[in-house]
């Protein structure tokens, strides 16, 4: 009788501090995802012109009708 009520103490003990644990946001959230409907919108992908790097186009820098991965591989211009 006495390790029952035990058992009965910790269960209870358990579901409260699972319960204030959930409540107070500790737990861990999935991260936030589009739903699993949302078509995702392809890049166009360009070269680096000095390492040939690819990389979405809306991230590379162009000068010239040349695109670069960076200002430093801008400034010393294509391969």
């Amino acid at each position: 009788m006495k390790y029952l009520l035990v058992l009965i103490v910790l269960i209870i003990a358990y579901n409260v501090w699972r319960k204030q644990r959930i409540d107070s946001g500790s737990a861990a959230k999935p991260p936030h995802r589009a739903p699993p409907g949302t078509p995702r919108i392809p890049q166009e992908m360009v070269p680096c012109a000095r390492c040939g790097l690819m990389m979405p186009k809306t991230e590379a820098l162009e000068q010239g009708g040349k695109h670069y991965c960076s200002a430093e591989h801008q400034r010393q211009g294509p391969a």
